[in-house]
């Protein structure tokens, strides 16, 4: 696992140092937009006020002698020397940090580009990093969370830091009640060591450091596969935050940055050699970017379009999911592209066909495939309609919940959206488990089937009445003992009290009645059954006749 994150880490760089040259070609356009007014100038006795957390470990922290330490440190210690701008390192709780950018008492701090912190000042262009997420756990337990959908399972519990990134995504989710937040997260480490109980989730990095740091053998950490953030530059002073980007940008291209990155998170990391193509790729990518420019007023007019639709589908799905308790994924007829939605209508993972495929059976997956391709292409009916929904039975794994077992579902595939020309290009599926209920109704028939296959034996003689004593059926044996006709007494409405001549007034107190008649020379024994539901309640009587013969002729 730590392979694959170094593998994405060195595709992130390779993909900033483009962004990066792409910057410095276009850096132009944007200096255009640049706030007009007088920029502020920093001196020795009116020195730029950097804040930062005390505590986000190895960012910035206060070390044992009560210094501020940390990438972040010598990262704005690179940038204010390059600038040439007097500055002083404040470290405070995050929240105060944040607090003071917005009233003005600090001038700088870095900040996840997520949402949460929009209020308190304003982004830089550049990720200085990324924050991926990663639990925490006894490495003698089994390790629970590996997808963002794991934190919202029944009765599962996870620490997080107060206020961070995978806090704030709990609760946006309504997954509160599985939420353990803590002020003191190094405390909480070490304690998970110590009990060897309970799991954390919080930045990978972060994570890593602690347990190397005080030597919490006993804890390993597993990436868990949810949204990442990006780290930026945040500040009320625009001009300063174009001056931290250019330089940062300049930087980056001397490789001036990487020997901070590896010290403070990948100390063994040895710099690998560049390959050419990646200049080749750059100065491409470059000419492309610079075209872009050209569209840059469509692509704004349509990203606002799309920002609208996507919030009217989100409210759409939302509604559908809470009023009809079924599960919810959406298919990309361009992109060839699955994407499962969460209980709010958001998108909470994504698939290929290949990946989606996995969870239904060979048969399964043809006939999905098949429906699929039949709403795509506007396939018409036997009566020469489009097709606009299609219903199917299939079985698939509960993938999204940790269930590897093959149970029913019944799918429902219709059009959502469609392009201009009205060709469709997103179907919804909705997916409903009837498992249990499929269960219920093959008991259910088999019971049936044994008492049918007993009513109309050839040794049992049976009535059958309803729970308010009229009768409803009657075995052909007990009709031959009997000498009576069953559709005659159905017909009749006979009740109990004038079958057998008597006035029970409550029914329920018939249970192991006996009577006895002569018919023919023959004494005919009767004796009632009643039948009750789980709750005790009267559903109907049964009436078993048994022949006998006799000495009297009548």
């Amino acid at each position: 696992m730590i392979m694959k994150e170094r593998y994405l880490w060195e595709s992130w760089q390779i993909k900033r140092w483009l962004l990066l040259f792409i910057f410095c070609i276009s850096n132009s356009v944007f200096q255009a937009v640049a706030q007009t007014e007088s920029p502020r100038i920093y001196t020795e006795e009116d020195p730029l006020i950097y804040e930062d957390a005390r505590d986000l470990w190895p960012y910035s922290y206060i070390n044992d002698e009560g210094e501020p330490e940390g990438f972040n440190i010598d990262l704005i210690d690179k940038l204010m020397k390059a600038l040439n701008i007097p500055y002083v390192v404040k470290l405070k709780s995050q929240q105060e940090a944040f607090d003071d950018l917005k009233a003005g008492r600090s001038d700088l701090t870095l900040g996840l580009a997520t949402g949460f912190h929009d209020a308190y000042g304003h982004y830089g262009r550049h990720a200085v990093t990324l924050f991926t997420q990663s639990v925490a756990s006894p490495k003698k337990n089994k390790v629970e969370i590996k997808t963002f959908r794991d934190l919202s399972k029944d009765g599962l519990q996870v620490i997080v830091n107060d206020s961070s990134l995978c806090h704030h995504l709990m609760l946006d989710y309504g997954w509160a009640d599985h939420v353990i937040t803590t002020r003191d997260p190094k405390k909480t480490i070490q304690d998970i060591s110590t009990n060897e109980e309970g799991q954390m989730v919080w930045n990978t990095l972060s994570l890593r450091w602690l347990i190397k740091r005080f030597h919490l053998d006993n804890l390993e950490v597993t990436p868990v596969n949810m949204p990442h953030g990006e780290y930026k530059f945040m500040s009320n002073d625009q001009h300063l935050l174009n001056l931290l980007d250019d330089t940062y940008a300049n930087l980056n291209l001397n490789n001036e940055i990487s020997p901070i990155e590896n010290k403070w998170f990948y100390p063994e990391h040895v710099e690998p050699q560049t390959p050419v193509w990646v200049w080749y790729f750059v100065a491409i990518a470059a000419l492309l970017f610079i075209i872009a420019l050209v569209f840059m007023a469509i692509y704004q007019i349509q990203a606002r379009r799309i920002i609208k639709e996507n919030r009217k589908l989100n409210r759409r799905l939302a509604l559908i999911i809470e009023t009809s308790g079924v599960r919810i994924w959406t298919y990309d007829v361009k992109q060839h592209e699955f994407a499962w939605r969460s209980d709010n209508g958001k998108i909470a993972y994504t698939y290929s066909v290949g990946e989606f495929a996995q969870r239904y059976s060979e048969s399964d997956c043809t006939k999905l495939k098949d429906a699929l391709n039949r709403l795509v292409t506007q396939h018409k009916d036997e009566r020469g309609h489009k097709e606009e929904e299609i219903t199917l039975e299939l079985k698939a794994k509960d993938m999204e919940d940790g269930d590897n077992e093959l149970r029913d579902f019944i799918v429902v595939l219709s059009v959502l959206e469609r392009d201009k020309d009205g060709k469709p290009t997103m179907i919804i599926g909705t997916k409903k488990d009837v498992t249990g209920a499929h269960r219920l109704k093959r008991i259910e028939d088999e019971r049936t089937l044994r008492y049918w296959s007993i009513f109309y034996s050839e040794d049992a003689a049976i009535f059958q009445f309803d729970k308010h004593g009229t009768i409803v059926d009657a075995s052909p044996k007990a009709c031959e003992l009997c000498h009576c006709n069953s559709d005659e007494l159905v017909k009749q409405h006979i009740h109990i009290n004038d079958f057998f001549k008597t006035s029970f007034t409550d029914l329920t107190k018939t249970d192991d009645f006996h009577a006895i008649q002569i018919i023919n020379g023959e004494k005919i024994e009767y004796k009632m059954k009643v039948c009750n539901n789980d709750n005790n309640k009267l559903i109907g009587i049964f009436v078993f006749c048994q022949a006998y013969q006799t000495d009297f002729n009548f």
